[in-house]
């Protein structure tokens, strides 16, 4: 079920008010079934899956805190990763090795006609969510091993965090510290629904008016880059930087407000990254529960800064490449971290060599230029994000920067109008009072129903017929 289809609506609205009905582990078991079958309306095989892989983990993390040295640990992470490896690295993995030593048998027919044997299906499918979820059992598991998470929760309980269907499918990724608590004092304040409603339309705004007409408009293009001119590539890079934000950030929007509907508040995942002055700057807004699940699981761990210089750059590149690898099975992933690493180990050598005041107040055309080069950077790379293969990538490079000829797009309006309205919505998020400052006002009530009716009358005028969030291929 897509967020933004009838069916999600009629299963939502009977969860809402059904959830209000219930109380205490009523409520938290209604809310867990219905998770459930919101996986399970996706693939049903799959959703017993999950819940397989989060009963192992349960009963996991109950022996890790009765004992730290345990050696259901390392067993715990070995079949979290080992799970995610089988479903989404397995055929990248054999590819590359089939590459390497040309043995007929890692050929992608040998496998292909194993499968077909020895279980009656012919290839592996990617099972939805497995990376959000994977990381967000393996960090809960990680910290109790740390000592850093004591609250022992029974089953449902942790089910429910792992299954909650507002973030399941892509975030954001919520750590054990900002969910258990709000078990035990489920109740939303009437502030709190009224932000729900506001994030619900914001989302469905950002999804489906911007994000989903640019879709056909640049996919096209990043398909068949050698077709189009230089201008058109160009063109599509920041039509993607359009659509990759208001999408992705419309699902978080959506997630977020569904959850505070139900009583329960999920983390900001985005907040303004294309007014980022800096790189460094971009990963502290930009999937920002993703960017801090790197920093304390594989970044820290790996020595973090704490290191000598070159090695905290190595550091760095690692974290970031394997921060590309986590999106996808494809090299196009692994150069967008490897280059996203890189930039980062640029800026840190300079601030070291300038040592500016980190308290001083930049001048407007200095803050300016920064966030052209960062948002400049972030675009560039996007030719690795969203083109298939490093082939198509690299074509999209050489006819930007040659200026070559080809077809051009006629619709360079779409893309400068959702770019606009992509920079607009990165402003209002700097601006922490709009539209209200606690919901209370009849000037915020009065805007809240304005603006969901406005994104009502747009979504049936400009509804394209909707496509996939991006991030449900990851």
């Amino acid at each position: 079920m897509k967020f933004t289809s009838l069916s999600f609506l009629l299963f939502f609205l009977v969860v809402y008010c059904l959830h209000w009905v219930f109380r205490g582990k009523f409520r938290l078991g209604f809310l867990f079934l219905a998770s459930f079958a919101f996986y399970a309306a996706w693939s049903i095989p799959f959703a017993f899956h999950f819940i397989l892989i989060v009963l192992l983990n349960h009963f996991f993390n109950k022996q890790i805190l009765k004992n730290k040295s345990s050696f259901w640990y390392p067993v715990s992470l070995l079949v979290n990763f080992g799970n995610l490896f089988l479903f989404k690295y397995f055929y990248f993995v054999w590819a590359l090795v089939f590459q390497l030593t040309g043995n007929i048998f890692f050929a992608p027919e040998t496998i292909q006609n194993l499968l077909q044997s020895q279980f009656g299906f012919e290839s592996i499918t990617l099972p939805l969510a497995i990376s959000f979820y994977t990381f967000q059992m393996v960090a809960y598991t990680i910290d109790i091993k740390r000592g850093n998470a004591e609250e022992n929760p029974n089953f449902f309980q942790f089910a429910l965090f792992i299954f909650f269907f507002p973030q399941l499918v892509a975030g954001p990724i919520v750590r054990h510290g900002e969910f258990f608590y709000q078990l035990e004092v489920w109740n939303a304040k009437k502030e709190q629904l009224f932000e729900g409603y506001y994030l619900v339309f914001l989302g469905l705004f950002k999804k489906v008016v911007i994000a989903d007409n640019l879709s056909p408009v640049i996919e096209p293009i990043f398909q068949n880059p050698d077709q189009f001119d230089g201008f058109t590539n160009l063109v599509a890079w920041l039509g993607y930087a359009a659509r990759v934000y208001c999408d992705f950030s419309g699902y978080t929007d959506l997630a977020r407000g569904l959850g505070k509907l139900l009583g329960i508040n999920l983390p900001e995942n985005f907040h303004a990254p294309y007014l980022s002055r800096s790189v460094r700057e971009i990963w502290t807004r930009w999937h920002m529960t993703l960017a801090t699940w790197i920093k304390d699981y594989i970044y820290f761990p790996l020595g973090g800064s704490r290191v000598s210089e070159y090695r905290g750059y190595l550091n760095l590149i690692v974290t970031f490449t394997l921060a590309g690898f986590w999106h996808g099975a494809n090299f196009t992933f692994i150069i967008w971290g490897f280059l996203h690493g890189f930039l980062l180990c640029v800026e840190r050598k300079i601030e070291l060599i300038r040592k500016p005041d980190k308290n001083a107040i930049l001048p407007k055309w200095k803050q300016a230029l920064g966030m052209i080069y960062a948002f400049s950077f972030f675009v560039f790379t996007l030719a690795f994000f969203n083109a298939p293969t490093v082939q198509k990538s690299l074509v999209m490079i050489a006819k930007v920067f040659s200026a070559a000829s080809g077809e051009r797009t006629n619709k360079v309006e779409v893309i400068a109008y959702s770019l606009a309205l992509t920079f607009l919505l990165n402003y209002l998020q700097t601006k922490p009072s709009f539209p209200r400052e606690n919901w209370s006002t009849k000037t915020s009530v009065s805007f809240l129903l304005l603006f969901s009716l406005v994104v009502t009358i747009l979504l049936g005028y400009l509804a394209p017929g909707g496509t996939e969030f991006i991030y449900f291929q990851f």
